[in-house]
């Protein structure tokens, strides 16, 4: 599951954000950093290369400095809370962890069972200031990537990567920690303070 969450490819565009909802709470039962105020909370369903993905995404504001945040995603990686544990972690994920961190974020994958179905939860934290300003390049090309065919979005993809160390279609993807970042960035596009972003996946 952490390899999908990682390697996976969106093969439907779906809008990642959604408008504030009044006294929105936290669905997964996973903390958020206290104190935390949460913005938005939805249910999620994505098709990638690995099959169907479906969960529940949480996008929360703290006024906590963002290494105050990394400090506590680092806590809680020692110390996972109780039924859950840290994904195992590769060369992939190693490469994935430097990219955010150039990108002003980063991120913990965990693994835990729920009714039977083992299911994967990713955690970022981020600054969504110096998010946004790392990751133009590709947030200027979203809103048109989708009405391209495929055979124009590879060479888009490529050359994103190649700037950014992430292909569109990755933004695009929920279950990404860069999908997150990006649907937390817009959200907290007018609050200057960081995000805390949970996304709880599991196979269909």
């Amino acid at each position: 599951m952490a390899l999908i969450l990682l390697a996976g490819c969106s093969q439907s565009a779906q809008s990642t954000s959604s408008s504030p909802a009044p006294q929105a709470s936290n669905p997964i039962d996973f903390p958020l950093y206290a104190p935390s105020t949460v913005l938005t909370a939805r249910a999620w369903h994505e098709k990638t290369s690995e099959g169907a993905l479906s969960g529940y995404e949480v996008i929360a504001e703290s006024g906590a400095a963002l290494g105050t945040l990394e400090a506590w995603l680092h806590g809680v990686s020692e110390d996972p809370p109780p039924g859950y544990s840290v994904a195992a972690s590769g060369s992939g994920v190693d490469t994935a962890h430097r990219h955010a961190e150039e990108l002003g974020a980063q991120f913990q994958i965990f693994e835990h069972v729920e009714n039977g179905k083992r299911r994967a939860l990713v955690v970022v934290v981020l600054d969504p200031v110096r998010f946004e300003e790392k990751a133009g390049p590709v947030l200027s090309l979203i809103d048109k990537y989708n009405l391209l065919p495929q055979a124009l979005r590879d060479p888009i993809d490529q050359q994103a990567k190649a700037r950014t160390g992430f292909t569109v279609s990755q933004a695009l993807d929920p279950s990404q920690p860069i999908g997150a970042a990006i649907a937390a960035a817009k959200a907290l596009s007018d609050s200057g303070q960081r995000g805390v972003v949970l996304v709880d996946a599991a196979k269909d």
